[in-house]
C-alpha cells in the first residue's frame, strides 16, 4: 500500500509542476499586458516602465518563472497586480470556503441522491424507476450548468418566486445553487451505478450468496454495492475538487463570493499572480483529490493495489 501510494504521490506532484510551467508560459506568451489599455493611457512611458519593474516584468520570461518558483517554494503566490495592498494567497483562503460550504453539500446531495436512484433503476430493469433514471441522466449529462441555472432561476425566482438568487445569507440561498451544482452529478453518478449494479448482480459469486440463503437485502447492500461503487470512487476525486472549489457559472449567476468567482474576474483583468495562484490551487487540490480517492479504491479493491504495484 506504501509503495501503490508514494506512486501516486510522484505522479502528483509532476504534473503540478507541469502544470505550473505550462500555465507560466502559456500565459506571458499572450500578447497584451496585464494592464488594461485604459490605464496605458493614462501612463506615460516612464511610469508604465516602473509598472514592469515593480513586479519584474521587465525581465526575460525564464528569470520571471526561476523568481515565480522562489515565491512558490515559501508557499507565496505573490500579490495581485489589480489589488496592490492584497496578495493572492489572502483572496484564495478567505473566498475559498465560501465554495466549499457549497460544494460540499451538492457532493453530499449528489451521493445521497445518485446512488440510491441507481440502485433503484438497476433493480428494476425496465420498469418505470429505469426508464426515469435513464432520461434523467441523458439530460443531466448533457445539459450545461449555465442552462440548468437560468431555467431554475426563471422557474423559483420569476414565475414562481419562492427562493431568493442572491448571497449566501440563508439556509434558503443555498437551494438553487446546490442543485445546479449537483443536478449533472446526481446524473453521473445515478448512471454509473446502475450499469456497475448490474453488472455485479450477474457475477457468479451473487449467485452463490443467495444459494447459501443469504437474503437479497445483504446480497445487494454487501456484495452488490461494494462493487458496483468503484467507478464513483473514481469519479468522486474530481467531483469534489471541482465543485469544493467553486463553479464559475454558478457563482457568478448567484451572486456568490467564491474563489471562482475571482478566477473569471482574474482572466478578464489578465491578473498574472491571481490566474497562477488560483491555478496551481486548483491543481494540488484535484491532485489530492484524486489521491485520497485512489486510496479509497485500493482499500474497497485490493485487485487495484496489485495490479498498479
Amino acid at each position: 500500500m506504501i509503495k501503490y501510494i508514494l506512486k501516486r504521490l510522484l505522479a502528483g506532484v509532476l504534473t503540478i509542476v507541469v502544470l505550473i510551467t505550462v500555465a507560466f508560459f502559456l500565459m506571458h506568451a499572450m500578447p497584451g499586458s496585464p494592464f488594461s489599455q485604459e490605464e496605458q493611457k493614462k501612463l506615460t512611458e516612464e511610469g508604465l516602465a516602473r509598472l514592469n519593474a515593480k513586479y519584474g516584468l521587465d525581465k526575460p520570461v525564464w528569470e520571471q518563472y526561476i523568481t515565480y518558483w522562489k515565491g512558490l517554494l515559501k508557499f507565496d503566490f505573490g500579490t495581485s497586480f489589480k489589488k496592490p495592498d492584497t496578495t493572492a494567497n489572502e483572496i484564495i483562503f478567505s473566498h475559498f470556503p465560501t465554495s466549499a460550504k457549497v460544494g460540499g453539500v451538492a457532493i453530499l446531495v449528489s451521493l445521497l441522491i445518485g446512488i440510491p436512484l441507481g440502485m433503484a433503476a438497476a433493480l428494476h430493469r425496465g420498469k418505470g424507476i429505469d426508464w426515469f433514471c435513464m432520461v434523467f441522466a441523458t439530460i443531466g449529462i448533457s445539459a450545461p450548468v449555465f442552462v440548468i441555472s437560468v431555467l431554475l432561476m426563471y422557474l423559483f425566482c420569476s414565475a414562481i418566486p419562492i427562493l431568493p438568487n442572491f448571497g449566501l445569507n440563508s439556509w434558503k440561498n443555498y437551494i438553487l445553487p446546490v442543485s445546479c451544482l449537483s443536478f449533472s452529478p446526481i446524473a453521473y453518478i445515478a448512471r454509473q451505478t446502475r450499469s456497475s449494479m448490474l453488472d455485479a448482480m450477474g457475477q457468479d459469486y451473487i449467485r452463490t450468496a443467495r444459494a447459501k440463503g443469504v437474503s437479497e437485502f445483504k446480497v445487494v447492500a454487501k456484495h452488490a454495492l461494494k462493487n458496483a461503487l468503484t467507478p464513483v470512487i473514481t469519479y468522486l476525486g474530481t467531483l469534489i475538487a471541482s465543485l469544493l472549489t467553486g463553479s464559475f457559472v454558478v457563482e457568478r449567476l448567484f451572486s456568490i463570493s467564491g474563489i471562482g468567482r475571482y478566477f473569471v474576474q482574474s482572466i478578464s483583468d489578465r491578473d498574472y499572480t491571481m490566474i497562477m495562484g488560483i491555478t496551481i490551487f486548483f491543481g494540488i487540490f484535484v491532485v489530492i483529490c484524486n489521491l485520497i480517492a485512489d486510496i479509497m479504491l485500493a482499500i474497497i479493491d485490493p485487485r487495484v493495489k496489485l495490479t498498479n504495484q
